[in-house]
């Protein structure tokens, strides 16, 4: 009997292994693999980076990491997906940091398309413009920008505006109210 070894499967086996891994996951194990197949078949799929399926120790960890090999894993980032967690507003905070002095280049998520912020209203909008003007204004590559917010607080309008305010438009832009407006009905 032969001896079956990860690499002698055929790549729509791996295919389907990769699908049950998160990104993050999925390039931590196989990126760096001396494995031409491997590393084509990690290359040719679209890869999101959702916060949300980390822990803050992790992402902590992989932020203070080598930067050639955090950027190795960037470079193939197409969507990142943030929630109202530590972790997501800690990785919003070091990419704020990492925007390249006057020309504000974006050098964490050089490939970025797509932008989800879940829980929108949770997060100051300072932080959000920190980071939508320069992917807006930059030379990015940002075409879909989704923000959502669980009801319609306070934030809701002051970021609406803010977004006017600053003509910041990308190809599609999604603001979702998840619970809509509640009416309070008085009766006498």
């Amino acid at each position: 009997m032969s001896k079956i070894t990860l690499e002698s499967l055929p790549n729509e086996l791996l295919l389907i292994i990769f699908s049950y891994l998160s990104s993050f996951d999925l390039c931590q194990a196989f990126l760096y693999l001396n494995n031409a197949r491997i590393q084509h078949l990690l290359t040719s799929i679209r890869h999101s980076f959702n916060v949300n399926l980390m822990h803050y120790d992790q992402l902590h960890l992989w932020l203070n990491s080598n930067q050639n090999h955090r950027n190795h894993f960037t470079n193939l980032i197409n969507t990142v997906v943030f929630n109202d967690s530590y972790a997501s507003r800690m990785l919003l905070e070091y990419w704020e940091k990492t925007f390249n002095g006057t020309d504000q280049f974006n050098v964490l998520f050089p490939s970025i398309k797509r932008l989800v912020m879940l829980q929108a209203e949770c997060y100051s909008y300072t932080l959000i413009q920190a980071i939508l003007i320069p992917l807006v204004f930059a030379n990015n590559t940002l075409q879909y920008l989704h923000l959502i917010f669980k009801e319609p607080a306070s934030n809701y309008p002051r970021i609406l505006s803010k977004l006017i305010l600053h003509r910041i438009s990308v190809h599609t832009m999604i603001l979702e109210v998840e619970q809509g407006m509640l009416l309070k009905i008085l009766s006498k």
